[in-house]
């Protein structure tokens, strides 16, 4: 099955894509093996860091196509646990790779805290992703749409809006995202600048800085 928002992926290949972040994050991070753009850069893959990225998610996730589905179910539980586990070790103030989402330039250094946080968001968006192919919806439940919340508000330095009732709208800082469902479409779909904006009411300025985030470009 195709998925309509990667046009490019399947449902399986997003999952692929999944293992290849752990795995990546994984040997980069934790084992400190050079890491795959690293090696792509030095092939001389793309002339930019975004196309370097794409050539390595889709020779990635073009290599692990024969791998059968309940395999690829398999290594993603195995994986995802490993990771779970070495964040729960790493001290999230100790200096990591840099986080470009938080603002910090390529070759200097990030609080691991944010990598983490990035990691999260990439995670519940592709989680979405899959859903929404698959006729459900988005990932809104409460205890994994907090987090989200809260890393989107961290990138723009903003206070979460978390309402205390299952009810009232979620928003970020000024701005209103609405209930529950609402809120996490949203913040997972990938829409357009324009659509987020669209969708937003508030200052600008401020939907601007949300579009940012949260849009595809």
């Amino acid at each position: 099955m195709s998925a309509a928002e990667c046009p490019s992926y399947t449902v399986k290949g997003i999952a692929a894509h999944i293992l290849g972040d752990d795995l990546s994050l994984l040997s980069r991070q934790r084992d400190g093996a050079p890491s795959g753009l690293a090696l792509l850069a030095r092939k001389g893959a793309g002339p930019d860091f975004r196309s370097m990225l794409n050539t390595f998610n889709d020779q990635w996730v073009a290599a692990t196509d024969f791998l059968s589905t309940p395999l690829l179910i398999e290594l993603l539980g195995l994986a995802g646990e490993w990771t779970a586990e070495y964040y729960r070790r790493v001290d999230p103030q100790s200096l990591g790779e840099a986080v470009g989402l938080f603002g910090a330039a390529q070759g200097s250094t990030s609080p691991f805290w944010q990598a983490i946080a990035r990691e999260y968001l990439e995670r519940w968006i592709h989680h979405s992703q899959i859903r929404r192919a698959l006729s459900l919806s988005s990932v809104d439940d409460r205890w994994l749409l907090v987090p989200g919340i809260e890393v989107v508000s961290a990138i723009m330095q903003m206070e979460p809006g978390v309402p205390p009732g299952p009810d009232d709208a979620w928003g970020v800082g000024p701005l209103v995202l609405g209930p529950v469902g609402q809120a996490a479409d949203i913040l997972t779909r990938r829409h357009t600048a324009e659509e987020v904006r669209a969708l937003v009411p508030g200052p600008a300025e401020t939907v601007d800085q949300l579009a940012a985030v949260v849009a595809r470009s």
